[in-house]
């Protein structure tokens, strides 16, 4: 009888061990695209980073009065907006196919078979309920490059982009999340102090304190949220620009997000630079992690990357890109490359249960 026992686990354990083998364990870690891309990429010290509201950095008086100039640039463009957004809008919700499901026993009323209950009252009141579509459930990412090289007229034309962008997409249902990314000092900061009372290692690897900015989270409504898209145009924000790490963090909230479609739209001046850093290391340390990172979100990942280029050509790093010199350009530019993300059927190797 023990035999018999010994033996029969013994076939379970080589039955459970052949399912192991032949099918992925649900239970698996997600691939840790840190770990996939950091290769030589070094950060000499994190204690000083930094994930900020965007409300946290300036006071509420402030803030109102930031946000009324960006209305002003807004207003001198009110023919502008009101076209893209319409437009934008129509291109959009011509992807939703809207089904209905009938006779359920909740929902919404279904005043069309209302007089079934007329001539027969002992037939129960009809429910319908709109279908879920894969359009809906989709979630898109802004990620604003905050650096000194997009002062002035690039900066006040990433804002407006955003506003009108988060604006028309939370119309048609589409969930937008802000996300902006600087340094909080210029020259290294607190990390390059610790660098220099360490005796200047050599090749430290990034060497500057990130500031990465919430502007509106993917679950907040934009009316509530406003006001913090004019911190974009406060004199002293805009510093350095380490986009491989932004990206990276853009792209790991994503990930946790429930939605099945994910979209990350990146608006840049292209070009990384970071002059503490780059004095320490080789010249193309911060653009060669930039162009790992892309590839690795293009190739290796579910979300769709789009960067919009401001003044400046940024095909040379994403695959898909559009250059604007001035915001006139929204109107077909942004509506055209949107579409065309919704136009895609998303391949089934980038599809995730």
């Amino acid at each position: 009888m023990d035999a018999q026992v010994g033996n029969d686990l013994e076939e379970m354990d080589d039955d459970s061990a052949t399912s192991e083998d032949d099918e992925p364990r649900r239970n698996e870690p997600r691939e840790n695209p840190y770990e996939t891309l950091h290769g030589d990429y070094k950060i000499y010290c994190t204690n000083f980073d930094e994930v900020v509201q965007a409300k946290d950095l300036c006071d509420a008086d402030e803030l109102q009065k930031l946000r009324k100039m960006l209305d002003k640039q807004l207003t001198q463009m009110q023919g502008v907006i009101t076209r893209l957004a319409n437009r934008l809008q129509r291109k959009l919700m011509a992807q939703q196919t809207r089904a209905w499901q009938f006779d359920l026993e909740e929902g919404i009323l279904d005043s069309a078979r209302l007089s079934r209950v007329v001539t027969n009252p002992l037939m129960p009141i009809s429910y319908k309920q709109e279908s879920e579509t894969d359009f809906r459930d989709t979630v898109v990412t802004l990620l604003i490059d905050n650096s000194g090289s997009m002062r002035g007229r690039p900066i006040t034309i990433a804002a407006m982009s955003t506003d009108i962008l988060a604006r028309t997409l939370e119309r048609c249902g589409v969930k937008v999340e802000i996300l902006g990314f600087t340094t909080r000092a210029w020259k290294g900061g607190s990390s390059r102090e610790r660098w220099l009372a360490d005796g200047k290692p050599q090749t430290p690897g990034r060497l500057n304190d990130l500031r990465h900015i919430v502007y509106k989270g993917a679950d907040n409504p934009w009316r509530h949220c406003r006001a913090n898209l004019g911190l974009m145009l406060r004199e002293g924000l805009l510093k350095e620009n380490i986009d491989g790490e932004a990206l990276m963090w853009a792209y790991e909230r994503l990930m946790y997000r429930p939605e099945q479609r994910k979209i990350l739209m990146v608006i840049s001046d292209g070009a990384p630079v970071d002059d503490s850093t780059l004095s320490a290391n080789q010249g193309n340390y911060l653009e060669e992690h930039l162009r790992r990172v892309i590839h690795y979100i293009e190739n290796k990942s579910p979300v769709q990357l789009l960067a919009i280029g401001i003044g400046h050509d940024v095909t040379r790093y994403y695959e898909r890109a559009v250059t604007l010199v001035d915001a006139e350009e929204l109107g077909g530019a942004i509506t055209e490359k949107l579409a065309e993300l919704f136009d895609e059927k998303q391949p089934a190797r980038k599809r995730r249960g």
